[in-house]
């Protein structure tokens, strides 16, 4: 996975591989995920998949973070609370995350556009 989350800063910002992977390393260590540095995709949950694509985007160049429809990418997900503190604790204020989850209010989407 280190690999993976070092990619975005070796090639936007032409940091060497080794201190791309160490960032990615304090990062996922910041949420208790540090074993899974040296693990491949298939090794992983969803749920540390989800964190590794979430500090991918921390390294991008972008102003902001958009998540669509957490649950879907997420399996198993009860409580948010814990990802969401997780994600502000690995964002420092850096950047705004956006969450949409269109999903689960279909039903007052549907009501809304059949009402006009």
């Amino acid at each position: 996975m280190l690999e993976n989350i070092a990619l975005i800063k070796e090639v936007q910002k032409f940091i060497s591989t080794k201190k791309a992977q160490e960032e990615g390393f304090k990062l996922l260590d910041k949420i208790n995920l540090a074993e899974i540095g040296l693990k491949r995709v298939g090794q992983c949950s969803s749920l540390e998949l989800f964190y590794v694509m979430f500090i991918r985007a921390l390294m991008t160049q972008k102003n902001y973070i958009i998540i669509n429809m957490p649950y879907a990418i997420i399996h198993n997900l009860h409580d948010i609370k814990q990802l969401i503190n997780n994600l502000e604790l690995l964002n420092n204020k850096q950047k705004k995350i956006f969450i949409l989850d269109t999903l689960n209010h279909k039903m007052r989407y549907n009501f809304i556009n059949h009402s006009n």
